[in-house]
């Protein structure tokens, strides 16, 4: 028997679950009687509440911001894998390579997680979307809904003022070599440079940007009912002939197990685990879905797209090109297109400087003194901060790069039922252009005056993947796509899927920006088609 039943049931509270509640609530009405929509949103995390105040933070939560990383593994990230005992329904090929994802169990997801750099999409990467998925998801579409994120995200450019020397290096030496910068824009308000947005803590000052702080607040204004701590086990479906539509969902809270009933479900839990819910449900690949498919449709975890990246070489100069303090990380990346067209095989370079770690791990490096008396007056040189002390000068002489491939043309990726991605991270369609754009940071670090270059003589190996889009993608042909244009399932009615599993293909740069436009302009789609009065 359900509980309570609801206009609408939002699966995940991250980027994109976020802004549908808040937008949905803001301008949808129960199109039958016009009156406000009765809205659940669940997250299998907690809910730290507190109103937004930028560059102060909030009382109530910001104790628990300050201390998040001491539980963050065991509490507030969750982590696919097979669990002991268990094997995949679905061997690897050769070639084929696991990644695993640690995503945000907690209200706001991504939102508060990710270290603010961030970009809505570029023009050609709206080409791309509509190209792919046959769509109107394009430039002229999408713009709108984009120059809303900038604004409510405040995403921006550094100020000139955070600018290191290497910044200013690398886009002097980056622009004589024929590459024009693309700044790394930065959503936050009211920075205090605190350094607490790096790694997996929060901002306690509320000063990095994002759904969480932008749309939610809306979404409890208006009455959405905000359900933390709750695992979705799966969406349910009610069948009449040939004819499938979604009625609710099931989940367990507290160990005890719940259902909702509602007329739209969308689910918005990320590129993992989006499909992983609907195999669960029923929906999906015969041979990843649990039991006898209530709806077969094999694009249902497919089509993944990454960033493939790696390290790219250390460069070390004769003078200080930084502080050594927090700021952000590089200012600028450059693109070296490998194709004309510049859609597929971008290749995205990045230079930063070096902050003076944390003494945990200056300690422990490779720089420090190994013990005794010169091990002790490194520490204390490190932490003087009042000049350039040796300790300090060591860690400041150096840059760290990184490379990026964006979208690799021939190579995607699917989702298993242990919320894992299968993908060729190590194909040599896609080291080879990675080794092309070493190549180009070599000579580019060269042409910035270092005067060593480390890490060349490695090969080239690709660790982990970046920006992780698709799994449950958009498109007008239900041969190739799970959600139609309006985000609506091709095969079930009622059933909604928005968040990065629905975006066709990774943008030039960024993931937050993409996936918070995408979900701002879906919640107008699905409030025109579905929650309108009359």
């Amino acid at each position: 028997m359900a509980e309570k039943p609801f206009d609408l049931v939002i699966v995940g509270a991250g980027q994109a679950g976020c802004t549908l509640a808040g937008k949905i609530a803001e301008h949808g009405v129960n199109p039958t009687n016009g009156e406000p929509l009765r809205i659940a949103l669940l997250d299998r995390g907690p809910y730290f509440k507190g109103d937004p105040n930028p560059g102060y933070g909030s009382p109530e939560r910001r104790q628990m911001f300050t201390n998040i990383s001491l539980e963050f593994r065991s509490r507030y990230v969750y982590r696919g894998g097979v669990p002991v005992g268990e094997r995949r329904r679905v061997n690897l090929k050769p070639g084929e390579d696991i990644s695993i994802q640690g995503a945000g169990a907690i209200f706001g997801g991504g939102t508060i997680h990710y270290t603010a750099v961030t970009h809505v999409p570029f023009e050609i990467d709206y080409a791309v979307w509509a190209d792919e998925t046959g769509t109107d998801w394009n430039y002229a579409t999408l713009k709108p809904f984009a120059d809303q994120i900038n604004q409510d995200f405040n995403i921006h450019e550094r100020p000139d003022e955070l600018l290191t020397p290497l910044d200013r290096m690398f886009r002097s030496a980056a622009e004589s070599m024929g590459y024009p910068t693309s700044p790394a824009t930065i959503a936050k308000r009211n920075c205090l440079l605190s350094g607490y947005c790096d790694g997996p803590n929060m901002c306690r000052y509320d000063a990095r940007q994002g759904s969480f702080i932008a749309y939610l607040p809306i979404a409890e204004e208006r009455g959405v009912e905000m359900m933390p701590d709750c695992n979705v086990e799966r969406v349910l479906f009610e069948k009449s002939g040939a004819q499938v539509r979604a009625s609710g969902v099931e989940y367990t809270q507290n160990g005890v197990r719940h259902t909702l009933e509602a007329s739209h479900v969308i689910v918005s839990a990320g590129t993992y685990a989006t499909p992983v819910i609907l195999y669960k449900s029923g929906y999906g690949p015969r041979e990843l879905t649990s039991g006898t498919p209530i709806v077969e449709n094999r694009n249902v975890g497919a089509n993944t797209d990454n960033r493939p990246q790696v390290p790219g070489p250390i460069g070390i100069f004769d003078e200080p090109v930084s502080n050594g303090e927090f700021h952000h990380t590089g200012a600028y990346y450059i693109f070296h297109d490998t194709t004309a067209d510049k859609r597929y095989e971008r290749i995205q370079i990045d230079v930063r400087a070096n902050e003076v770690p944390y003494p945990d791990r200056a300690a422990i490096n490779a720089m420090a003194p190994e013990f005794g008396r010169e091990h002790k007056q490194f520490m204390r040189d490190l932490w003087d901060t009042s000049r350039m002390t040796p300790a300090r000068r060591q860690f400041a002489r150096q840059c760290r790069t990184g490379l990026r491939m964006v979208r690799p043309r021939h190579i995607k990726g699917y989702i298993n039922e242990w919320q894992e991605q299968v993908y060729r991270r190590n194909d040599p369609a896609i080291i080879k252009p990675l080794e092309e754009g070493r190549e180009l940071i070599y000579e580019m670090l060269k042409k910035m005056g270092a005067k060593e270059i480390l890490g060349m003589d490695r090969p080239v190996r690709n660790p982990y993947l970046a920006t992780f889009v698709g799994s449950c993608i958009g498109g007008s042909d239900p041969k190739k796509s799970v959600v139609d244009p309006d985000f609506q399932s091709h095969d079930i009615q009622g059933l909604f899927a928005c968040c990065g599993s629905t975006v066709p293909r990774a943008a030039s740069q960024g993931y937050a920006g993409s996936v918070a436009t995408l979900a701002l302009f879906a919640a107008h789609r699905i409030v025109e088609k579905n929650f309108r009065r009359g």
